[in-house]
Order: structure tokens, then sequence, then C-alpha cells
């Protein structure tokens, strides 16, 4: 798994680069704000439906998959990753700043749950 910093994050974001981004933080919390695209798909650890679940909004496990958590010391996010990882799934990214790192830099942030 590859870790990517907010300004990459950014650059795939406004290039509209194809991948999926998902926010593994609890339902209530993407609903309080989210990275705009976000995917809500809350992941505990040793769940065993995360990369099932994840795989029914993909075409394909060769997909890019960008995920994140509340802060770098969040540790679901790599949990996630690596559950990913696990399940066969090709490319995955962790955005280890999350939402307290991308709220920093003042870029956009949806609120809801429009973006599942």
């Amino acid at each position: 798994m590859k870790i990517i910093n907010r300004e990459q994050l950014k650059a795939m974001l406004d290039h509209n680069e194809v991948f999926t981004l998902v926010d593994v933080l609890p339902e209530d919390e993407f609903n309080e704000g989210h990275i705009p695209g976000s995917r809500s798909l809350s992941y505990a650890e040793g769940e065993r439906g995360f990369a099932r679940e994840l795989e029914h909004l993909l075409d394909s496990r060769d997909e890019k998959v960008v995920v994140y958590c509340g802060s770098s010391t969040c540790p679901r996010s790599r949990q996630a990753a690596q559950a990913l990882e696990e399940a066969g799934f090709g490319a995955v990214l962790i955005y280890a700043g999350g939402m307290k790192d991308w709220r920093t830099a003042a870029y956009p942030i949806e609120s809801g749950m429009h973006a599942t």
C-alpha cells in the first residue's frame, strides 16, 4: 500500500483521475463532513465484509482506491487498506492525513449522505 499526502489527493481530484475515494469513518462522522466525491464505507478492525462491500462499488479489484479516516493518528485507513490488499485489491492508496489534514488546508468539504 502506498501513502499519499493532501497535495497528491487534491491533484488527483483536480485532474479528474479515475479512482474511488472511500471514507472509512462511521456514517455519522461522514455525514458531518467528508471530502467531495467520497463514498461512505465504515471500517471496524477485523470486519470481514468490508472488502466485499467495496467490491460492489467497483467494476474491478484492479481499480484505484484511496481510503482515509479522521487524521494521521486514526488507524482505520491503514487497517482498511491492509484488508483490501489481503482481499486482492491491486491499487490501494492511503490518504494518511485524513479529514483533519484536509480541513487544515481549507479544501472543500461536503456534508450529508448524498455521496454514497
